[in-house]
């Protein structure tokens, strides 16, 4: 591994903005670099299904044998239409304009650094697969239109966590739906009487129910919505809820929480009715700790000098999708800290240990 190299080839492509559905620029350069390292590549044109102007970026080098997947996404948050990082010591950090971008860069500089060292100096290596997806940062969305019918590993490596050296092998699954309560309008001011108040119902909804963690998951409602004249009752009110656990019968414990607060607030006033109707829906993650893919991250990253943590987490990426393919895929972190903000930074030592973990999954063993 060339340090210096690494980190200038992280600040670049930090320097690409690619804020999610205008990957077209990075993408471009990313296949650019991996056909220069001699990687067989092809695109993945999903971007009109995302949204996005890109493409997900596919690639292939063989070894020797079972193939193993390098997995991040290329998307990042925003703001990021210009991005300015910043070397401040042992730190990259974004000049406090912008995100840094370091969700996903960093996971995608250290595959790229990785196959250049390959080319630099041979030697014998598992077959290595590439995949760098488009709009992760808006539900996944890359990943789920992905077409994987040429992907050959059955294992694969996603490098999108954020504590250095945390291996995430549970993700909790995603279930999103709205919400849409109807009653009857009139009037405000001449007949408000003989209106039934949809909005007033969605926010007693929202009053009522517990939001955040709960013993079995997370529950969130956003985009509360009640549109109408002012000078009208609201016959009109929609919210979306998601919910996200590691179980399918907690997930549909909390599903059925809220709906029934929905059916008793609706119940209460006479001429109310309710209809949802599913948005998203991700499978549930679990990668046993008895799995080869397991056994030989926590193998590899022993090798550095720390034992690493298991963990469970909530937060979407897309191994949920590569596991609903049937490739093992098993989140590792990169270090990357204070993401989705200006403040966002990654250290240099977890960059390179990052990469170091990435050149020791290609070993062949």
């Amino acid at each position: 591994m060339n340090k210096d190299r690494l980190i200038d080839r992280f600040v670049k492509y930090c320097a690409c903005p690619s804020e999610s559905c205008d990957e077209l620029a990075f993408a471009e350069m990313i296949e650019a670099e991996l056909q220069q390292l001699g990687l067989e590549t092809w695109r993945d044109e999903i971007g009109a299904q995302c949204g996005s102007n890109g493409f997900n970026v596919h690639a292939f080098l063989p070894g020797e044998g079972e193939p193993i997947l390098f997995s991040a996404h290329m998307d990042t948050a925003t703001p990021g239409k210009v991005v300015n990082p910043v070397i401040d010591g042992d730190i990259i950090r974004s000049d406090g304009t912008s995100i840094l971008g370091s969700d996903d860069k960093s996971g995608i500089a250290a595959v790229m650094e990785m196959l250049e060292c390959l080319k630099e100096n041979p030697r014998p290596h598992r077959p290595i697969e590439v995949f760098f997806s488009v709009c992760e940062e808006l539900g996944l969305l890359g990943a789920e239109h992905a077409d994987y019918s040429k992907i050959r590993s059955k294992e694969a490596v996603v490098l999108d966590g954020d504590y250095p050296g945390c291996i995430t092998n549970q993700t909790a699954g995603i279930l999103r739906f709205k919400v849409e309560i109807t009653g009857k309008s009139s009037h405000a001011a001449l007949d408000p009487e003989s209106g039934i108040n949809a909005l007033k119902a969605a926010a007693q909804v929202v009053s009522r129910a517990k939001l955040g963690y709960h013993d079995i998951g997370v529950l969130n409602i956003a985009n509360f919505l009640a549109p109408g004249e002012g000078n009208m009752v609201s016959d009109k009110a929609v919210f979306d809820v998601e919910l996200r656990a590691f179980t399918e019968d907690d997930r549909t414990t909390l599903k059925n929480y809220i709906l029934n607060i929905v059916e008793e607030v609706c119940a209460e006033t006479p001429g109310l009715t309710y209809t949802h109707e599913e948005v998203m829906k991700t499978a549930i993650l679990y990668v046993p700790e008895d799995s080869n893919l397991l056994k030989r991250m926590i193998e590899v990253y022993t090798s550095l000098g720390e034992a690493p943590q298991l963990l469970k987490s909530y937060a979407g990426c897309d191994a949920t999708y590569l596991d609903i393919n049937g490739i093992a895929a098993v989140d590792y972190g990169t270090g990357m800290q204070l993401v989705h903000s200006t403040e966002e930074f990654i250290r240099i030592d977890d960059l390179v240990k990052t990469t170091l973990f990435v050149e020791g999954m290609v070993d062949v063993v």
